[in-house]
């Protein structure tokens, strides 16, 4: 048989993150155009993000559950132990930190008594003043049922972390069964499916909202965008350095040539904005170039996935603080504490979907009383933001696996980490 010669026609993928950005480059130049008349349309952006919204508690409580509870009993001592005791220390020292340089260098000033600021709708009541005591009692629910149905992400999140680690030890006794980890993980995965399926429809959302803001604002809305992302990238760039201090010095190894060894991995996050995508390089590097010895590598790194997210609570952090100073919403005292924790405990439930930012802003955004319209001055944003919070997330479980790995015996391999050389 004579074979065709016609070309194979090559299917196109679509590509959500770069949809979204042409959607906001597209919003901005209509809104300018078209002025005040894009307003009309804003309902539709507004309805998206109710859309993302309304499977938000539910589906961070079975991520949770999920994580928590499928810890196994090698997960929960030694080693497992130590890798999670680093990523719980991480994750609320990037928070804490966050806090402070968005409070330094404030990239949601200078917009007060503007039409921006002058029509919010607060969903919420402001933080405020509020007590040490009043703060914890908040963590605690007495009704899980009503913390859901009131979108009180905290005590919601505290139920789902006590139901994992019972879920966690019953299943270790019954030889992994467990009906209710089972229906937490699929009704989890038809949440997320929900989640995705909307997020296709994100350009529309993102078009009909930022063309209706700018239209009917102007271009200010624009300009805490560009001081938000050169803060939040310094604020990464800035803790990767400080972790590779550490690193080096717990190691025993130059920071340069860490760098190198992990430079594979990084460019893989950057690109991918993708910390699933990026695991089987990063495990691959921590073995073959950084000398991680395989059991620590294979335990830490895809338990770091989900358990440990630094760029994912610094980006929380930071994107509140700016809204907050954006619209004028003041924090102080236990505010900056209770601000830390929740963007920690939101970091667990990083949705592995498109605009997994935004997904995340619907979760941090109405528990500090800020107005949920806010989101879509970022809506633009996914692919910088997951770029930079991505980065953070993958190299900070190597960081992580490395101090774990030298505080066992052998459990770095130094003619490995020391090789200069190009290694496979």
């Amino acid at each position: 048989m004579k074979e065709s010669s016609a070309p194979a026609t090559k299917k196109r993928r679509y590509n959500a993150t770069l949809a979204m950005a042409i959607a906001m480059v597209a919003g901005v130049l209509v809104g300018a155009i078209a002025g005040p008349a894009m307003g009309e349309i804003q309902f539709i952006g507004d309805i998206f993000f109710r859309l993302v919204q309304m499977g938000i508690v539910p589906f961070v409580m079975c991520v949770i559950i999920e994580a928590v509870g499928g810890l196994t009993a090698r997960d929960l001592s030694g080693i497992g132990l130590k890798g999670i005791a680093w990523f719980a220390g991480s994750s609320v020292l990037a928070s804490a930190f966050a806090v402070a340089v968005a409070t330094i260098f404030q990239p949601g000033a200078g917009l007060a008594g503007t039409a921006l600021v002058e029509s919010a709708s607060f969903e919420g009541a402001g933080t405020g003043a509020v007590t040490v005591q009043d703060t914890l009692l908040g963590f605690f629910g007495n009704n899980v049922v009503s913390s859901m149905s009131a979108g009180a992400m905290v005590p919601c999140i505290v139920f789902a972390v006590a139901l994992g680690l019972v879920v966690s030890f019953w299943r270790n006794s019954r030889d992994g069964e467990c009906l209710v980890y089972d229906f937490v993980v699929e009704f989890g995965q038809l949440l997320l499916s929900i989640i995705r399926g909307v997020m296709k429809a994100a350009p529309i959302g993102i078009f009909c909202y930022v063309s209706a803001m700018v239209g009917k604002l102007g271009p200010e809305v624009l300009i805490p965008l560009l001081k938000y992302l050169i803060v939040l990238g310094g604020t990464v760039a800035v803790f990767l350095v400080l972790w590779n201090i550490v690193v080096c010095t717990v190691c025993r190894v130059s920071p340069m040539l860490l760098i190198r060894k992990m430079w594979r991995m990084s460019v893989m996050a950057l690109a991918t904005i993708s910390s699933a995508v990026t695991l089987p390089v990063e495990m691959d590097d921590a073995k073959n170039r950084l000398g991680i010895r395989d059991d620590i590598a294979d335990l830490v790194l895809p338990l770091g996935m989900p358990l440990n997210s630094n760029g994912a609570s610094i980006h929380l952090a930071i994107t509140a603080i700016t809204i907050a100073q954006i619209y004028g919403v003041g924090f102080e005292g236990f505010d900056f504490v209770y601000l830390t924790i929740i963007s920690t405990l939101l970091s667990l439930a990083n949705a592995v979907a498109p605009g997994a930012d935004l997904v995340s802003l619907t979760m941090i955004v109405p528990q500090l009383g800020l107005p949920l319209s806010s989101i879509g001055i970022f809506a633009g944003l996914t692919y910088p933001v997951g770029a930079i919070r991505t980065i953070l997330n993958v190299d900070s479980d190597v960081y992580c696996a490395l101090m774990v790995a030298a505080s066992e015996p052998d459990g770095i391999d130094r003619d490995v980490l020391l090789d200069s050389g190009p290694r496979a």
